[in-house]
């Protein structure tokens, strides 16, 4: 997958990115009579053929010039804005260096005055707004007063199509949340490395307006800005409102990092939704289109038993996945040899949606009345 990199020349001090083409790097202020350099800016984009214009006219950013070439370091001035004009950068207020004198820029963007300490950059996922930070410092001084900073992005994106397979319903999809141990809706960033702590995992739930297709979506796909979470070691769940019902689904196996964009393939049937295993991809933050791939190996299995709990066939096959109607009112994900525990006694039918399968063991037949191969 491809980094969208942003670099950006900052004369004296630093800032940030142009949405056009590259310009002429403008000639230092020159000293007066050892007097101070005042920090100008230009820009420069380090393009690569995927990547879109990032930063537009009226832009800003917040600029930290600090001391010394750590973090916490103070400040020289204090709450500086970068604002894009005409395609020129402003520094407000000004920055200043003297001979002997250096300075050491980080900067964050979009610009949020309530954004004071670089160690801790407030971080929403509610409101779904994109970070960049520039990492390391860049250092400045009152000869080589221009600054060039790469800026990086903080979170991932996590996008998401969903074809249908014999659905019986209109397939309007309203809304979607992600949760889980280690996903957090809230927490700080630090600018020097873009590392981001969880604070908060309150509930966030993203609005959609969206009808799920047989053939899924070949363009403007749900996304959501996410901090980067991984399902190697705990789960995380995403759910959905599709024509008025929800559905919970546990998310595949995934490390999501930040800069990067994670599209989740998913299908609907009559029976639930589910991820279709092998079809997580990375690929650039910038794509918005996509295209699904044929499903294979499509069954139903019809199980009547009797008891308080049955456990499940262990289906054969590559990448098998599917949901399971317990006949109690509960479903879940499909998984080899589950077993479910019902609260009462009684004939019960359970409904086995599979994909990939090419057959079938049951290691236990107790309490099972009939098998229906019917559908599959």
């Amino acid at each position: 997958m491809k980094h969208l990199k942003f670099i950006i020349p900052i004369l004296g001090m630093a800032m940030f990115c142009s949405c056009g083409s590259n310009e002429d790097e403008p000639t230092p202020t020159p000293p007066k009579n050892d007097g101070d350099v005042v920090v100008s800016i230009s820009t420069e984009i380090l393009t690569k053929a995927d990547v879109t214009t990032v930063f537009g006219e009226g832009d800003a950013m917040n600029v930290y010039p600090k001391t010394y070439g750590k973090i916490d370091a103070p400040n020289r001035v204090d709450n500086v804005k970068a604002t894009q004009s005409g395609g020129k950068w402003t520094l407000s207020p000004e920055v200043k260096i003297s001979k002997g004198e250096n300075a050491f820029i980080y900067a964050v963007a979009p610009y949020n005055a309530a954004y004071t300490d670089a160690s801790a950059i407030p971080v929403d996922i509610s409101q779904q707004i994109d970070l960049l930070y520039s990492g390391s410092y860049v250092p400045v001084s009152y000869t080589t007063n221009t600054a060039k900073l790469v800026m990086k992005h903080a979170l991932a994106l996590a996008t998401f199509n969903i074809s249908s397979q014999g659905y019986s319903g209109a397939g309007n999809i309203t809304n979607m949340k992600i949760s889980g141990e280690n996903v957090y809706t809230k927490g700080t960033m630090s600018v020097d490395n873009g590392k981001i702590i969880g604070k908060s995992q309150e509930e966030f739930t993203m609005s959609v307006n969206k009808t799920i297709t047989e053939s899924g979506w070949s363009e403007d796909l749900p996304r959501m800005w996410q901090i980067p979470f991984s399902t190697k070691v705990t789960t995380a769940e995403l759910s959905l409102t599709i024509d008025g019902k929800k559905y919970d689904v546990a998310f595949p196996e995934v490390e999501m990092k930040s800069g990067y964009q994670y599209i989740f393939r998913m299908v609907l049937t009559d029976y639930g939704i589910e991820f279709i295993p092998g079809a997580v991809e990375t690929i650039s933050l910038n794509q918005q289109e996509d295209a699904m791939t044929a499903l294979n190996g499509y069954g139903v299995l019809t199980i009547t038993h009797i008891g308080n709990e049955i456990m499940l066939p262990a289906f054969t096959g590559d990448d098998v996945f599917g949901t399971v109607t317990w006949g109690d009112g509960a479903s879940s994900s499909y998984k080899p040899k589950a077993v479910h525990t019902y609260s009462a006694p009684g004939e019960k039918n359970i409904v086995i949606e599979s994909w990939n399968s090419t057959g079938f063991e049951l290691e236990k037949l107790t309490g099972i009345e009939t098998i229906d191969l019917t559908a599959y």
